[in-house]
């Protein structure tokens, strides 16, 4: 029930329009109500004496009936004009009420996964994810729309359809005593089936969804190794899976409907033979049995109503407890109060520890202690694996260290407002990633406002300048999703100016170079020795930290040393062996 809290919590907006719409189907459902009983009241009052005026030949008998014809007539088409206007009065509220808790659930859950850590991020598949806020919203959405109006309609419809049915003729409505029960067997059973096939319908959803995106991320690389007919035949598992689920599912709930009917068919045959004869008894009027079926079909609607939404909400369970489970993860990671300011930028960190999985046996990076301070630069090297990454990853705080302290300028990164920490701090990740936009755009994600003199900056120490000179719109030219019109190269380089336009305190390019020739970088690299900032460089070839005050080494998430480029090449035999092998034979100056 607290899921279902949860998730109408984002109703209260729309309270008004809610209110509006229920109040409208409530006149609605009355003015239909009404309609039986003038109808009732036209053949016992109206209609059987108008025939049997004919018959004796009263004028006035004839005159009265036609009257009462008249004003019925009358009635019920005002009962009915004005039912439709309440119906379309309903519609026009419902639809706002029910589009705008659409919007809002969406942007909570849009909102809520902006602030998830990485590891709060790491427990969700992405494709699962995308699923939750877009078709999962969609279909709590629906089905309150769907639901809304017949959960006001059936209740109101089926207690006063009974007591009407009872004031006509108490011994016939009896019936419903009969026929209640079995539907109410049979609705049971059939939802008890059906509300956990609709979770797994959507875990099977999320991996048609994760397939195809799969694809779409991959299709260059589906297509260079002739993979598409593999591709089509693992889609075509995930599919198969996905509609199997749903025509069994669909098979079962949908019995509801055709066994309602009969139900209702059957009633409708009782009511005629024992109503039949309680008339030729002279135990109940024409139009009292006229009144009492309606209100038995309108009563057996009320049913169907009921039925289809239970349905309905056995439907969106799956997906209420989809999107809460978004919404009520909590981020692992809590923004420090205090007013802390990232002044210089040094760097230390104390017998820092970190594992992803806190049950995990092993620590990806173990007894982690270094200062770095500000202005100076630290190159990282290791082998695949060594939790290079992992390690840079902590001082932004997209993950918090599982033992130990990271301090910036002495203080613990934790008492840092987490908007403040990482505005001073600028990370060129090893994927580059690019939105849609002009690279202008793109570049303005470092930061808003800046001057000319900043932008040319940022430009030229990255190489940036070298790119639009070669666009046919310069730096106004459309980046397509993901940079797919930029090459690897290009893209590095505008995500380093971008890093570099925001003036961070703290600059860490993680292998941000890869895709850069060896002239480019070399420029890159002597751009970043004319800024003052303390920077962290990953990479896997030497040269690119050749340049830096201090190089770490890591081996299987441990340090193995520390120390100058000079010194290291002494000494050290994992640093000797890069050296010798990457760059035995080549000549530095050039």
């Amino acid at each position: 029930m607290h899921r279902l809290k949860n998730i109408f919590y984002y109703l209260k907006y729309e309270r008004k329009y809610i209110f509006l719409a229920i109040s409208a189907v409530l006149i609605e459902t009355l003015f239909e109500l009404a309609i039986p009983l003038i109808m009732s009241y036209m053949i016992n009052e109206g209609i059987t004496p108008y025939i049997e005026s004919k018959n004796i030949l009263n004028k006035e008998l004839e005159s009265k009936a036609i009257e009462v014809i008249t004003i019925s007539a009358i009635l019920i088409a005002v009962c009915a004009f004005m039912s439709l206007v309440c119906g379309w009065i309903y519609s026009i509220f419902a639809s706002r009420a029910t589009s705008r808790f659409g919007s809002n659930l969406r942007k909570a859950q849009f909102e809520k996964i902006q602030s998830y850590s990485f590891s709060n991020l790491d427990s969700f598949e992405p494709s699962s994810l995308v699923t939750r806020v877009i078709n999962d919203s969609i279909t709590i959405q629906n089905t309150f729309q769907q639901v809304l109006r017949p959960l006001v309609r059936a209740p109101l419809m089926l207690f006063m359809g009974i007591i009407l049915a009872f004031y006509y003729s108490w011994q016939l409505a009896l019936i419903f005593v009969v026929l209640v029960p079995i539907l109410a067997v049979v609705i049971y059973l059939i939802l008890r089936y059906v509300a956990p096939k609709y979770k797994i319908i959507q875990k099977k959803l999320d991996l048609v969804n994760s397939k195809i995106q799969e694809n779409l991320v991959a299709i260059r690389i589906i297509k260079s190794f002739v993979r598409k007919p593999y591709e089509v035949k693992e889609f075509d598992n995930v599919n198969e899976s996905y509609k199997e689920t749903i025509t069994k599912t669909f098979k079962v709930s949908n019995l509801i409907q055709p066994f309602f009917q009969f139900m209702m068919y059957t009633s409708t045959i009782l009511f005629l033979i024992f109503g039949g004869k309680s008339i030729i008894d002279g135990k109940i009027n024409a139009g009292d049995l006229t009144g009492l079926l309606s209100y038995v079909m309108q009563t057996f609607n009320a049913l169907i109503m009921l039925s289809n939404i239970f349905v309905s909400v056995a439907k969106a369970l799956a997906s209420i407890y989809r999107v809460n489970t978004v919404l009520e993860v909590n981020s692992d990671i809590i923004s420090g109060i205090e007013d802390n300011k990232v002044i210089n930028g040094d760097i230390e960190f104390k017998n820092v520890s970190f594992k992803y999985n806190k049950d995990a046996n092993k620590y990806v990076l173990n007894d982690i202690s270094f200062k770095l301070p500000y202005g100076k630069t630290l190159g990282i090297i290791g082998a695949t694996g060594s939790a290079k990454s992992t390690l840079v990853s902590l001082i932004p705080r997209l993950y918090d260290a599982t033992d130990g302290e990271i301090l910036i300028d002495g203080k613990d990164i934790k008492t840092y407002n987490l908007d403040n920490l990482r505005e001073n701090i600028s990370v060129v990740l090893q994927t580059s990633v690019l939105f849609e936009g002009s690279l202008l755009d793109n570049i303005k994600w470092g930061k808003e406002e800046f001057s000319i003199e900043e932008l040319n900056r940022a430009l030229n120490i990255s190489c940036t300048d070298e790119v639009i000179e070669k666009l046919p719109d310069g730096i106004n030219t459309f980046v397509g999703e993901g940079g797919n019109n930029l090459s690897g190269g290009q893209k590095q380089r505008v995500c380093i100016c971008r890093a570099l336009i925001k003036n961070p305190k703290i600059l860490i390019l993680d292998d941000s170079t890869s895709a850069v020739d060896t002239q480019t970088e070399k420029k890159i690299r002597s751009g970043l020795k004319s800024i003052n900032m303390t920077k962290i460089i990953i990479s896997q070839r030497i040269l690119s930290i050749l340049d830096s005050d201090y190089v770490m080494i890591l081996d299987d998430g441990k340090i193995n040393e520390i120390n100058t480029p000079s010194e290291l090449l002494k000494h050290n035999l994992i640093y000797k062996d890069l050296y010798n092998r990457q760059l035995k034979g080549v000549d530095l100056n050039e």
